[in-house]
């Protein structure tokens, strides 16, 4: 897929898979196949393997090899599927080819963490990346490693780049990066369904989700429901279906992904435990999580 090809892909629902660990926590590849095939089935958009929820920080190279071919494989060319890209340039280059080489059809590029290379260092990383793979490659932006409209515009210089995931929240800046840019980015709500109508009048055109991980009915009804402009029920959706998960979700440090593997647990779906350094649920929040699952009648 060209990059040009993967942009115009890159609307409605984009759903993160998590890794499956078994209880020794080794990697649970026919678990991850299940769940992206239960993923393809329901009729999700696109579907983003290694990334964040994904623990793509506790893999090995060859753990993260197994991941990217495990989820090309299970999707068979259903969906696109992006590989979340991280780490040094070095081994992110490494990543992407492989990426390529498997028939992956885009690449997330993970946000940094421990260092903050300046605007050179930043340009240079993705245009090593754009050397390395053919592959279009979407700016992922967060509160921890966000982008000025100013950088995002020097990184749309680059042909590859197709993709702006903004999971920052500030509308103000992500205005002006759309006014900026225009159409030569697809422009993905990472904030996932709560912010659904004020990125989509912003321009956003698709958003992403953890819960298609057990729920996808629930993203999908949203997007439908934005898709048509009614906004009335994408806020009772958000309000009746998200918000409880969500506000769990925020509770705790590291609860982001440890709430979706407690949940895909209870629900009898590949998931197990989170690699060290998370944590499983405190006992009382997994009688939280219990309690919001059966009054979503999932459990």
């Amino acid at each position: 897929m060209t990059p040009e090809e993967l942009k115009d892909k890159l609307k409605g629902v984009l759903a993160f898979v998590i890794t499956p660990f078994t209880d020794d926590h080794d990697l649970d590849t026919r678990g991850l196949i299940r769940l992206v095939d239960s993923m393809c089935l329901a009729g999700v958009h696109s579907i983003v393997c290694a990334g964040g929820v994904a623990e793509f920080y506790s893999l090995t190279i060859e753990e993260y090899h197994q991941v990217i071919r495990s989820t090309v494989r299970a999707a068979k060319g259903r969906v696109p599927v992006l590989a979340g890209i991280g780490h040094s340039t070095r081994i992110a280059c490494e990543l992407a080819k492989f990426a390529e080489s498997e028939g992956a059809s885009g690449l997330m590029i993970n946000p940094f963490y421990f260092v903050e290379p300046n605007l050179e260092g930043l340009v240079h990383h993705y245009q090593a990346l754009s050397k390395a793979s053919r592959l279009g490659q979407i700016i992922f932006s967060t509160g921890h490693f966000s982008y000025t409209p100013e950088l995002v515009e020097r990184l749309a210089q680059i042909e590859n780049v197709v993709g702006l995931k903004d999971e920052v929240g500030d509308l103000k800046a992500f205005v002006a990066t759309v006014e900026r840019l225009g159409n030569r980015l697809a422009w993905i709500n990472g904030m996932a369904e709560p912010l659904v109508p004020a990125y989509f009048a912003c321009g956003a055109s698709s958003f992403t989700t953890g819960l298609a991980n057990f729920a996808p009915e629930i993203p999908l009804s949203i997007y439908r429901a934005a898709q048509i402009g009614d906004y009335a029920s994408v806020k009772r959706l958000v309000v009746e279906k998200v918000a409880p998960i969500a506000r769990l979700r925020a509770k705790r440090k590291g609860y982001a992904i440890a709430v979706l593997k407690e949940a895909m647990n209870l629900l009898g779906l590949p998931a197990g435990p989170c690699r060290l350094p998370l944590t499983p649920l405190e006992p009382e929040d997994r009688q939280e999580l219990t309690a919001i699952l059966r009054g979503l009648q999932l459990l």
